[in-house]
């Protein structure tokens, strides 16, 4: 089953971690615009986004190899001297609620979709592969990590508390939230953990993009002759047990801009055949955060129903899916019939918009934004809001078991995990201290 295994980490120097983390690191490239992207870039010439997101004219990611190799040689990055694998605790705020997420940053061998031993909840689209593949071939490295989920693991949790651990970075985002990483490198400890994985199966819940990449690059360097035991067959990941506390998923709503051929009160007429409409009363002009608490609590106290909160203009429902509307559990399995964004996508984006799931375009037609609040007070007189419940992790797992996938940016889980605090150089072979057990 599933292999998880310690690696010699490439990392900034404890001099800049120390002086200008802040400034080094990054959110995931998948969350940020061009813009973001450059005002980030520009902290420092250090930035990880300089290798993770390189930019410029000519071969941009050879430039980056470049790099690299560069912050190598001048000691700007350094490789460990020992295996490790690396706690990764942040600790953050969610509703008025102090929570901390406890996971850990290790290697895991690449398996083939059909195995199963990799599960995904998501579908990949092809030019973002690619584009992530060439910078594979050109670095020979991994500036974040996928972010995998597995069920619970008393073995695991027990060896990473007891294992004697060091401090490697501690680091505020910019929301506030604490990102806090330490290695482990005691040999038996780790020979144990990767023992404590060997039955278990692996879920993806942030980089499938990712993954899919680096099963191209294995490909690609099993056709020149790696070995089982090369660089190419691992992939660095950030692993948190289901059963920790501190696991949020938030929901991505939806704003849509209206077609123009279709006017809104014609889109609530045809409504009214699949849904019931609870009015909702709307609160004073500016107040989003109290509209987003009421849909929010509405929908909470409803959980065995499927609705979403729906916003445009002067308007302000709950939408509640009538019983037996749309044929949904005709055409769907059973895992994706219990999911509000999959009756969304049937019932609304289908069938009352008229758009297949297909030609969404992030941007053109949709908008996907996890804050409530900000989507309301962003949203236009053209748009119309669907605000989401979201999506339960069990139930995630549950449609990844089914070989099932969700609609696009059905999770959405929060807090995100930094780029740039641990890297993974592609060229090494597997530590000797784990070979006996892959």
């Amino acid at each position: 089953m599933a292999v998880v295994i310690p690696f010699k980490g490439l990392h900034y120097n404890a001099e800049l971690l120390k002086s200008e983390a802040e400034k080094l690191l990054a959110p995931p490239y998948d969350v940020v615009d061009a813009s973001l992207r450059d005002r980030i870039a520009s902290l420092t010439p250090y930035n990880i986004f300089n290798l993770e997101l390189p930019k410029g004219d000519g071969d941009k990611y050879q430039r980056a190899a470049a790099l690299l190799e560069l912050w190598k040689s001048s000691g700007v990055l350094v490789q460990e001297e020992q295996c490790a694998v690396y706690p990764y605790t942040i600790r953050f705020e969610h509703q008025g609620v102090f929570l901390k997420r406890q996971g850990f940053i290790g290697l895991v061998r690449l398996e083939a979709w059909e195995s199963r031993i990799i599960r995904p909840h998501e579908q990949t689209f092809a030019q973002v592969t690619s584009d992530r593949l060439s910078l594979f071939k050109a670095t020979r490295a991994q500036f974040s990590q996928v972010f995998l989920l597995y069920r619970r693991n008393e073995d695991a949790k027990k060896i990473l508390a007891e294992a004697p651990r060091e401090s490697l970075v501690e680091v505020k985002d910019s929301l506030g939230n604490q990102h806090v990483v330490e290695r482990i490198t005691e040999p038996e400890a780790l020979r144990e953990l990767t023992r404590a994985f060997k039955d278990r199966v692996m879920y993806i819940a942030d980089g499938h993009h990712r993954y899919t990449t680096a099963l191209a690059y294995k490909k690609l360097m099993e056709e020149m002759g790696s070995t089982p035991i090369s660089g190419s067959n691992f992939l660095m990941a950030y692993f948190v047990d289901t059963s920790d506390k501190g696991l949020i998923v938030l929901p991505t709503h939806r704003v849509f801009k209206l077609p123009s051929d279709l006017a809104w009160q014609e889109i609530l007429t045809k409504a009214e055949k699949y849904f019931d409409f609870e009015g909702l009363e709307l609160p004073e002009t500016g107040s989003a955060d109290a509209l987003s608490s009421l849909i929010e609590s509405r929908l909470e106290n409803a959980r065995g129903r499927h609705g979403f909160g729906v916003v445009a203009r002067d308007y302000a429902s709950i939408w509640w899916l009538k019983e037996g509307a749309c044929s949904l559990k005709k055409e769907h399995a059973l895992e994706l019939a219990k999911l509000d964004v999959v009756v969304l996508r049937k019932c609304v984006v289908e069938t009352l918009l008229g758009i297949e799931p297909g030609n969404l375009k992030a941007g053109e037609n949709v908008r996907y934004e996890p804050d409530g609040v900000k989507a309301l007070k962003g949203l236009g007189k053209d748009e119309v809001l669907f605000y989401l419940r979201p999506t339960p992790v069990e139930q995630v797992l549950d449609v990844s078991d089914a070989g099932l996938t969700l609609p696009h940016k059905s999770t959405f889980f929060y807090p995100k995990i930094l780029t740039g605090l641990v890297l993974n150089d592609l060229s090494k072979d597997a530590p000797e201290l784990i070979r006996d057990l892959i």
